[in-house]
């Protein structure tokens, strides 16, 4: 029951969208995640970079 609410309020959403704005639909891909993640990453180096910080690559890797 949760799945089918949940792809009604996708297909709601996307159709409220198309509406509002007049542009067709286009999927975002499947690396948009990864890309968005790496976008804010590269943001934040530049902000601190431009307030005087050194950033260089850590060894270690978290996850």
């Amino acid at each position: 029951m949760k799945g089918r609410i949940a792809s009604a309020h996708l297909l709601l959403t996307i159709a409220y969208n198309i509406l509002k704005t007049g542009e067709p639909y286009h999927e975002l891909g499947s690396n948009y995640l990864e890309e968005k993640q790496m976008n804010k990453e590269l943001k934040m180096i530049e902000y601190l970079k431009k307030k005087g910080y050194t950033i260089a690559p850590s060894e270690q890797q978290t996850a």
